[in-house]
C-alpha cells in the first residue's frame, strides 16, 4: 500500500530532472562535496546497473508547485537485508531539487549513495522518449527478487541495455603473428610500433628504452641481475662497478647540473 496521499508513480507523473538540476543541487548542498562527488563511489552509485536494478515501490505525491517521490532501495552488498527509504523533494515551478535524503543506511545523514543513485534514476526517466504504453514503478526491485524465487540474476537482466556491435581488433596482424610466433602480444606491439615509428602511444611510452643515464640507477642494476644474483651486498657493488664506467658517470653529473 502507498502512504497516504501518494499516489503509484508511473512513466506520466514522475517530475522532470535534468542534468542542470542535479548539478545545480550538488553544488548547493553541504551533504555532498565535490571531492567525494568525483569520487569513484559516487560514480558508481550514480551508474545505470545499479539504480534501475535497485529501486522500487515508486510512489508520488503532489502538493502545489512542490513534488515528493519516495522509493525503496535494495542495499548492494546485502539483497536480503530490509529496503531503504529514499525521499525526493522538488520545486516544479522553480525547476529545482530541494533535498534527497535516505533515511535508513549508516550514512543516511548525509551524501549516502542511495540519495545519489534515486536521484540519477530519475534523471534517468525523464531523459526517458515517450512511449505509447504507460510503466508502473509501484514493483518490486530487481534486485531484491535474488534468493527468492529467483536464484540468481545475471549482468544482462539487471536493466535494458542496448547491445553493442563488438568492435573489431584494433590490429589483427598483431594478434595472429603473437598466436603464430609465440611472442607475448605487448612484446609484438612494442616492434611494430618502432617498426612503423609510432612509439608515441598510451602504451608504448612506458616501454621505452632507458638511456644510458637511467641505467645508472639502482632500480635498473637490481631488474637486470637475474643469474648469478649476489649475495651480499659486496657483491652487489662489485656488480655495480662493472656497470657505471667512468664515461657514464660523468655524463650523469653533467646532465643533473
Amino acid at each position: 500500500m502507498t502512504d497516504i496521499g501518494y499516489v503509484k508513480a508511473q512513466s506520466d507523473n514522475l517530475p522532470k530532472i535534468d542534468v542542470f538540476m542535479m548539478n545545480a543541487y550538488f553544488t548547493s548542498n553541504s551533504d555532498f562535496t565535490s571531492t567525494e562527488i568525483k569520487g569513484v563511489k559516487a560514480a558508481r552509485s550514480a551508474r545505470e546497473t545499479y539504480g534501475d536494478s535497485a529501486v522500487g515501490y515508486v510512489q508520488v505525491k503532489r502538493e502545489g508547485n512542490i513534488c515528493t517521490v519516495k522509493a525503496r532501495i535494495t542495499p548492494e552488498h546485502n539483497v536480503r537485508q530490509k529496503c531503504y527509504s529514499v525521499t525526493l523533494v522538488c520545486d516544479e515551478a522553480e525547476e529545482t531539487v530541494l533535498s534527497v535524503q535516505c533515511e535508513d543506511c549508516a550514512a543516511h545523514k548525509g551524501g549516502c549513495k542511495h540519495a545519489i543513485a534515486f536521484l540519477a534514476w530519475v534523471h534517468r526517466r525523464s531523459e526517458e522518449p515517450p512511449s505509447t504504453s504507460i510503466e508502473c514503478y509501484w514493483k518490486k526491485s530487481k534486485l531484491s527478487s535474488v534468493g527468492t524465487s529467483l536464484k540468481f540474476i545475471k549482468a544482462k537482466d539487471m536493466c535494458d541495455i542496448p547491445k553493442k556491435q563488438p568492435q573489431p581488433v584494433c590490429d589483427a596482424n598483431i594478434a595472429q603473428a603473437s598466436t603464430s610466433s609465440g611472442e607475448s602480444f605487448l612484446s609484438l606491439l612494442i616492434k611494430y610500433s618502432k617498426e612503423v615509428g609510432d612509439t608515441d602511444n598510451q602504451l608504448t611510452k612506458y616501454y621505452n628504452e632507458p638511456s644510458d643515464i637511467e641505467k645508472l640507477s639502482i632500480h635498473y642494476l637490481v631488474s637486470m641481475v637475474q643469474e648469478d644474483k649476489p649475495k651480499t651486498p659486496q657483491e652487489f657493488i662489485d656488480y655495480c662497478k662493472k656497470q657505471m664506467h667512468t664515461k657514464m658517470c660523468n655524463e650523469a653529473a653533467q646532465a643533473i647540473y
